[in-house]
């Protein structure tokens, strides 16, 4: 062995835990250690096993990614909802002015409506005055593309 390469050896250093406050002595090149959790508070030689050891905010990070999620979750959802109601206002399909117009004049103010009268039949959403069959397709059109579905007609 070459001298003076090697650390100098403490055969009583001390150890403390952080946690508990435990200490005892063992051989090492420290002549103080100090630990954050030792065998006399960690949950799996306790037998505490659903006590979360969270020394540094990790869990609680985790607890914010996890409701962050919900939320974003709920709100995507009623996004989704709000647009298949059936309050919907009739001028977000974007029919054009008249046709708009006559669906207005007619009483129809908003889809869940429109979806009514046009589940009697095409042909009594084409006796609406100024409404035509471009209309009526350019309403599919439009519905199938926010999401609804169209009743049997």
């Amino acid at each position: 062995m070459k001298p003076d390469i090697h650390p100098t050896y403490y055969s009583e250093s001390t150890v403390t835990c952080a946690s508990c406050g435990n200490t005892w002595e063992t051989g090492s090149t420290q002549s103080e250690i100090k630990t954050e959790i030792c065998s006399n508070c960690h949950p799996f030689y306790t037998g505490d096993l659903y006590r979360i050891v969270d020394t540094e905010g990790q869990v609680d990070r985790f607890y914010k990614r996890l409701q962050a999620r919900e939320e974003y979750v709920k709100e995507k959802s009623a996004k989704e909802q709000a647009l298949v109601s059936p309050t919907r206002d009739i001028a977000e399909l974007e029919l054009g002015k008249r046709a708009t117009d006559s669906l207005l004049k007619a009483g129809i103010t908003n889809v869940g409506e429109f979806m009514k009268k046009y589940s009697e039949g095409e042909k009594t959403v084409l006796a609406i005055s100024g409404f035509g069959q471009k209309s009526l397709i350019d309403a599919k059109k439009a519905l199938r593309g926010m999401g609804y579905e169209l009743p049997e007609a």
